[in-house]
């Protein structure tokens, strides 16, 4: 997930204070794509509970249905919650989007209050347990978080006013018993709805936080691997990477190719500095990496080890393919000045190129392209020198 670089944690968090929702709805998507398999298995464990519990509640039916046909009725609505657990188990291992799953945990979720309520038309009316497990019911379904907020609020507005109309026009209640009916389903809903919001603001904060704390940590990554002037790579990420130039090398020898390293330095650098400055040598060095990376392939590396000193890595190609790519970075340097109009010259480099070994330590392997590189140097610079195995 891509955290907005103008979201910090200095900023307010982005998220809906009511709804509980990011206000950037992209990175709503990705949170709820990544909570998705957790909530899965959520649904999935609480739809397999019911689906077990359910049975157990129709050995009692008879103590609370009323007398004649109701009994039939009730043991319809059971085997119907039963039946809707057990579609519900089949389809929400096949989601693979959120969308869906809200659509199938809200369809389902509804089907199972409508069966709630008609099962409570077939209860006795001196019976008040039912509201009690409507109530913990609809608490279990806030405290989850297995809804977003909107419709955890559909649903309590719902099942709220369908319950109330069903304690004050169809069972023969007291007035006392119907107040505190209704007192209980509205302040227990409230209380309920309250604990969602609270919920889903606390799992998209720590969403956040932790995704910026990924992002910080990047950023800090590639400063401690990143030349700050050029952008690319540094010694230390060459130390880095080396283990898995290693595994490269063997897959390569495989296709009899290599993996080759080639110290570079560029000629009489600390002249140009001394003549033009060092901003303009600041310019050559970042022209410099550009050009090397738009001549290398995207699985070769530059890196900078230091000022004018930079180490190319060449991953799984012949012997006659590196030297290629170094001839023509040549040409390209000594037929232009870089593009940088302050310079009057162009600006040449020298390079020493080596194979790996399998048996190559980072030491061995840089001292042989650098024996290459001063060969090369002190040979007249402009030139390359292929040192073998």
């Amino acid at each position: 997930m891509a955290v907005n670089h103008k979201n910090s944690p200095e900023h307010e968090q982005p998220i809906s204070h009511f709804l509980s929702i990011f206000e950037n709805l992209e990175e709503e998507g990705c949170f709820r794509e990544e909570l998705l398999p957790k909530h899965r298995r959520l649904v999935f464990r609480l739809c397999a509970f019911l689906a077990v519990a359910m049975p157990l509640f129709m050995l009692s039916d008879y103590m609370i249905v009323e007398s004649g046909s109701m009994s039939f009725y009730l043991m319809i609505q059971r085997i119907m919650h039963i039946s809707t657990c057990l579609l519900f188990l089949f389809f929400i291992t096949r989601v693979r989007n959120y969308l869906t799953y809200d659509i199938l945990v809200f369809s389902t979720l509804f089907i199972f209050l409508v069966l709630l309520e008609i099962g409570s038309l077939t209860y006795i009316d001196g019976y008040r347990m039912y509201a009690l497990f409507d109530i913990i019911i609809m608490i279990s379904l806030y405290a989850s978080g297995i809804l977003v907020v909107k419709l955890s609020l559909i649903l309590c507005v719902y099942h709220s006013v369908v319950a109330i109309a069903i304690v004050l026009f169809v069972k023969d209640f007291s007035v006392h018993d119907q107040i505190m009916m209704i007192f209980a389903y509205i302040f227990s809903n409230g209380a309920g709805i309250l604990l969602a919001i609270s919920q889903h603001k606390t799992a998209r904060q720590e969403f956040f936080l932790k995704h910026t704390l990924q992002l910080k940590t990047l950023q800090l990554k590639h400063m401690a691997y990143r030349d700050s002037l050029t952008n690319a790579f540094n010694r230390r990420a060459f130390q880095e990477h080396f283990r898995d130039f290693k595994r490269i090398l063997q897959r390569a020898e495989g296709n009899n190719k290599s993996v080759f390293l080639i110290a570079a330095d560029i000629d009489h650098f600390k002249a140009v500095n001394d003549s033009y400055g060092h901003d303009i040598g600041d310019k050559v060095l970042i022209a410099f990496t550009d050009l090397v990376e738009s001549q290398i392939r995207a699985q070769d590396t530059i890196y900078r080890f230091g000022g004018e000193e930079f180490t190319i890595l060449l991953q799984d190609c012949h012997v006659d393919i590196a030297i290629d790519r170094i001839e023509q970075i040549m040409n390209l340097l000594n037929n232009n000045r870089l593009d940088i109009d302050e310079l009057e010259h162009a600006v040449t480099c020298s390079f020493g190129i080596t194979p790996m070994l399998a048996s190559d330590t980072v030491d061995s392997v840089c001292i042989r392209a650098d024996q290459a590189l001063y060969t090369a140097k002190n040979s007249g610079r402009n030139q390359y020198v292929f040192e073998s195995a």
